[in-house]
């Protein structure tokens, strides 16, 4: 019997060391894996899938870098605000954004040189059917409103279109941002160019007067071949996709006026609480300019 009692208990006590030593390791491990998920959560708040990216600018030429820095951005929408590479139809247009056209992440607008302003029936007519006229599209989680609109077109109905737009209670619960988007502006900078026209003044102003006051509202637009942010925030320029610059000065309303750098805008919009977390501009090397 003794010497039984000499055999089981090495083999006990190493039986419990063992035993110890493996829930000593196993908790150690379930520590790093507890770490390494909590980094990995932590990313993800930070991460694009919870954050709207939206590339925008207008007067573009489909022969620079804008579409090899877009597909770099890979941005969850890119709005071509018109002028749409100054050709006689969109045969360059479809053939360079062919990829985010097919992956719904394109919409357009159209401009002066996409219809008969500048440009000719032809052209129009495709704009029309692959940009459509005028249009809606709620994104980053419902938060945010887009509403892209035609100063080429019929103005008038289109105030009385976006009004219902902006008044319709279904369609703007949870709206916590609207951007009025065209390609002329009703604001620029002094010494524009391209002075803002009464009818698209007519048309932003009278939608803007029925949006609710809690909601932001941010114009953006093209037309003036440069980058322009004014003091509030609120009003944006962006047509420096590659023509050649126009004149427009500062001022205190416009403190920030690039005619300069060929650049786009990138918005960032938090898809939880509709944040707007930037809006900047950048140049068509991704080099942040503003």
């Amino acid at each position: 019997m003794p010497k039984i009692h000499y055999v089981l208990y090495p083999s006990l006590i190493l039986i419990l060391v063992t035993f110890f030593i493996s829930v000593a390791l196993s908790q150690n491990v379930t520590n790093i894996g507890n770490v390494n998920s909590s980094i990995i959560r932590a990313g993800k708040i930070n991460d694009s899938t919870n954050i709207t990216v939206i590339d925008t600018v207008g007067d573009i030429d489909c022969s620079n870098n804008l579409p090899a820095q877009v597909e770099k951005d890979n941005p969850t929408l890119f709005i071509a605000l018109g002028d749409l590479c100054y050709k006689k139809d969109l045969t360059n247009v479809k053939n360079t954004y062919a990829d985010l056209k097919n992956e719904n992440k394109l919409a357009c607008l159209i401009g002066n040189h996409d219809s008969e302003e500048d440009g000719n029936s032809i052209i129009l007519k495709q704009t029309e059917e692959y940009c459509g006229d005028h249009w809606y599209r709620k994104i980053a989680n419902d938060t945010t409103l887009l509403i892209g609109l035609n100063t080429n077109g019929d103005t008038i109905s289109q105030t009385k279109w976006g009004q219902s737009l902006v008044t319709n209670a279904t369609l703007m619960k949870g709206v916590k941002n609207v951007f009025l988007l065209a390609h002329k502006p009703a604001h620029t900078p002094p010494q524009s160019h391209h002075p803002a026209e009464n009818s698209t003044i007519r048309m932003i102003s009278n939608i803007e007067s029925n949006i609710s006051k809690s909601i932001q509202i941010y114009e953006i637009a093209g037309h003036n071949h440069f980058m322009a942010e004014s003091s509030d925030g609120r009003w944006f320029i962006t047509g420096a996709g590659g023509r050649s610059h126009y004149e427009g000065s500062t001022s205190s309303e416009w403190p920030f006026v690039n005619k300069i750098d060929y650049g786009y805008l990138q918005i960032r919009i938090n898809n939880t609480d509709g944040k707007v977390l930037s809006t900047q501009f950048y140049g068509l090397d991704g080099r942040l300019i503003h």
